[in-house]
């Protein structure tokens, strides 16, 4: 094991789901970068979904779930269900394959952690058993980061009376960043990221844009709960968030230069200024710092 503690403890959160969870060499491929950069002292926390997962679960039972804007429909009585394949197979097999690279981690839910806190999602339907992060200051995770370890994230929460909530990966990374301080959050997914009319990368959004997108139907289905995670936390934690490929290298390697195909948030602060001068390079958020 060979993670160590930095003296800067503001760590970059990652988001990861989708495709990447269901592909071995893709996945293998994305940890050893995470990996190395971890090993060499980058504080990092490791955030996941796992909807692919739980779908063919639920497919077993016979349980048929809905989708609303990006939103599982989750039954309270399908949240066990749910809480076991995201802990029991997704997070234990993410720690196994962290753990193999050498890399001191450790699994955990978003629950596990009192600091953070969650309540229901309020929509204008009933999405049933499904949070949100509300705020809070991590203390558990914190800890964790400071003590060298890489926190690997199950988006369970659970409400101050022990009820369980699904809460939506990318909503979770975003909540988490804002309660550790992030530097920076990366929601990783399985297109360049965020598309216009006519399928050309959005290379930056901010709350207004985002707003008129979603109104005019070019931001749609799973990418709206990602883009309004991304402009939460942008906003509450003060940090630029990227949402990119994980099959594009340079979302990790360089997710702030401006040659690099993503789509970027930035906190409202510095929208005037120019955060993506050739200066910001991957020394300053996916590396180790000096």
């Amino acid at each position: 094991m060979t993670s160590k503690p930095q003296a800067n403890h503001n760590p970059i959160v990652v988001k990861i789901g989708g495709a990447l969870l269901d592909a071995p060499d893709a996945r293998s491929a994305f940890l050893d970068r995470f990996a190395e950069a971890a090993n060499a002292g980058s504080p990092l926390v490791l955030v996941h979904g796992g909807g692919a997962a739980v779908d063919r679960h639920l497919d077993r039972l016979g349980v048929i779930t809905e989708r609303r804007d990006g939103i599982r429909i989750t039954p309270p009585e399908l949240m066990l269900e749910i809480a076991a394949i995201l802990v029991g197979q997704v997070s234990t097999q993410l720690l196994s394959e962290l753990r193999a690279r050498g890399t001191v981690s450790s699994a955990l839910r978003l629950a596990d952690d009192e600091g953070i806190k969650v309540q229901r999602l309020a929509r204008d339907f009933n999405p049933g058993a499904v949070g949100t992060v509300t705020g809070g200051r991590a203390a558990l995770l914190r800890y964790l980061i400071e003590s060298g370890r890489v926190p690997v994230i199950a988006s369970i929460g659970m409400l101050e009376d022990g009820t369980l909530l699904n809460v939506n990966a990318d909503d979770a990374a975003s909540g988490v960043a804002r309660s550790v301080g992030a530097r920076a959050l990366l929601l990783l997914t399985d297109v360049p990221g965020v598309l216009d009319a006519d399928g050309e990368v959005i290379r930056t959004l901010d709350s207004k844009t985002i707003e008129q997108a979603i109104k005019d139907g070019i931001i749609t289905g799973g990418m709206v709960p990602k883009v309004e995670a991304a402009r939460s936390a942008a906003a509450d934690a003060n940090c630029p968030v990227v949402i990119g490929s994980w099959s594009n290298a340079r979302v990790l390697s360089h997710p702030l230069d401006p040659d690099t195909v993503a789509t970027s948030i930035l906190p409202p602060a510095t929208i005037e200024t120019n955060p993506f001068s050739s200066s910001t390079r991957v020394d300053t958020i996916f590396r180790a710092p000096a």
